[in-house]
């Protein structure tokens, strides 16, 4: 059980250490970081496109199903191979296509606002606020797709930095506290054999 226990803990340290080195290379690599993952993400496209038209070729019934699969196959396999020669491009879309979405949602909450305005709603400011940070965030996204996308890896890093520092603090924590409760164990089990043995020597 002991031994058991031993090897969580070592395994805990182990995740907690690989967590601070993934969150270091994000925070301090993050341009790096971005085009490893890109292109990782390539590789598996490029991998299942290449499945799917290598499936076509070796089953003999080329139903439709299997046409489809083929032309969807060669189709992943592409969009895997852009990405792959052009991963800054492929990351600065992913940006961007968010950013679109929040900038319409900001304009959705400005036309709201303006019905809270008509129904003379006392707080509609609060409304109108909201509407136009959210606008702002959509357009930082559409207009500074780079930045955007170095501070989300650089954020992404900082949780996971977090995460493995607070969870090596509390294994530090709770080992020191299981020696200390050992410890104490071993007093009491020492005291119990010292009043036997005095126990003893005086019936004696």
């Amino acid at each position: 059980m002991m031994e058991r226990l031993k090897s969580l803990k070592w395994n805990h340290i182990i995740e907690a250490l690989i967590m601070i080195g993934i969150g270091a290379v994000l925070i301090f690599w993050s341009n790096a970081s971005l085009v490893i993952m890109a292109r990782a993400l390539a590789v598996l496209l490029i991998l299942a496109g290449a499945v799917m038209v290598i499936s076509y070729f070796i089953h003999k019934e080329k139903t439709l199903a299997m046409s489809g699969g083929f032309a969807l196959g060669v189709v992943v396999a592409a969009i895997g191979v852009w990405i792959f020669l052009k991963p800054d491009t492929f990351t600065d879309l992913i940006p961007k296509l968010f950013g679109v979405f929040i900038f319409l949602s900001g304009l959705m909450n400005l036309w709201q606002t303006i019905s809270l305005i008509r129904y003379k709603y006392a707080y509609w400011w609060i409304s109108l606020i909201l509407a136009i940070i959210t606008v702002g965030l959509g357009a930082f996204l559409l207009f500074y797709p780079s930045v955007a996308k170095e501070l989300l890896i650089k954020l992404i890093g900082g949780f996971l930095l977090y995460d493995g520092i607070s969870n090596l603090w509390t294994i530090s924590r709770l080992g020191k506290l299981e020696r200390a409760a050992k410890q104490a164990l071993r007093d009491a089990e020492a005291v119990d054999t010292k009043g036997e043995i005095v126990g003893d020597s005086a019936e004696k």
